[in-house]
């Protein structure tokens, strides 16, 4: 780090009078400047959402979205912070042993790594209540590589006779939990994000966002959840409480299969998918007549009639 230029009233103010050497006054501005960075992760850390709020920020409550927001910016900012002063206190090591500096230097790296995980959990959830843009996760994924970059630098020149230690990234990756549901939902969104990744973390995101797609799916078939738990409107199946579900449409792959040759049965069955019933198995589909899976013939299924 360039020494810091002092004003040239200080200059010559000690030309007058004794007082602290231009040295000193650096040292203690950077000192405090220091204290002030880690001070202000505190208090970022100390704001995280409860796990009571991140539940509400899922449900999409509006009294809980907004302020969570706004304390991700604060909890990026404090991974930013972490770095910082982790930065600066190597910095300062290597012209001076204090073994005071290399105590902020292991609280920069334990600030971040809390930060990190504050802000894991918060936007994962906003990103889950639909409440996160690219915008809002953009500036973690430039924390974390310059976090990274920070980490890199320190291990190919660490400060001369000092042994300070490393606080490598989470593993998995932070973040691409929340970048994959965004993903999932958004394919423009999709292409913003991987641009801000590197390929490895592209492939661990459409990986990721694959799976998002799936869980949709899934929600979008379970029957509908009451708030004591039970099942929605008196305990119906969701074949009965979304209307047509009941109705097979025949179109899709469900026309294809009927086109080719008549099934010996359609059943409509608990979990809301119509089985065809064929001498080589049993085709399931949705109501919209899209082919889901096929199974083997059941053990009830009545043999082939004979050929003529």
């Amino acid at each position: 780090m360039r020494r810091l230029v002092i004003a040239a009233f200080v200059l010559s103010a000690s030309c007058i009078v004794p007082g602290p050497s231009v040295h000193e006054v650096r040292d203690d501005r950077v000192l405090r400047q220091i204290s002030q960075q880690e001070r202000w992760a505190q208090q970022a850390l100390d704001a995280r959402p409860t796990p009571d709020t991140l539940e509400r920020i899922r449900s999409g409550d509006p009294a809980a979205v907004g302020p969570g927001r706004k304390e991700l910016k604060k909890l990026i900012q404090a991974i930013d912070r972490g770095t910082w002063v982790r930065d600066t206190a190597a910095e300062l090591l290597r012209e001076d042993g204090d073994p005071g500096l290399a105590v902020d230097f292991d609280r920069g790296g334990r600030l971040r790594a809390d930060a990190i995980q504050a802000a894991d959990a918060l936007a994962t959830a906003l990103a889950e209540g639909g409440s996160l843009t690219v915008a809002e996760l953009r500036p973690a994924f430039d924390a974390l590589r310059k976090a990274q970059a920070s980490e890199d630098a320190l291990l190919k020149q660490p400060p001369r006779g000092m042994k300070l230690t490393p606080a490598p990234l989470p593993s998995p990756r932070p973040f691409v939990d929340a970048a994959a549901k965004l993903a999932a939902a958004d394919q423009e969104a999709a292409k913003q994000l991987e641009a801000q990744l590197p390929p490895e973390q592209v492939t661990q995101l459409r990986a990721k966002a694959a799976d998002a797609e799936r869980e949709l799916e899934e929600k979008k078939r379970a029957p509908a959840q009451a708030p004591d738990g039970g099942m929605a409107d008196g305990g119906m199946a969701e074949t009965e409480a979304q209307a047509p579900s009941n109705t097979l449409n025949i179109s899709n792959d469900a026309a294809s299969l009927i086109a080719k040759k008549p099934p010996k049965a359609i059943t409509l069955r608990e979990d809301g998918l119509f089985e065809l019933s064929y001498d080589d198995g049993n085709y399931l589909v949705d109501p919209d007549g899209k082919l889901v899976r096929k199974e083997p013939p059941s053990a009830s299924s009545p043999p082939p009639a004979p050929k003529k």
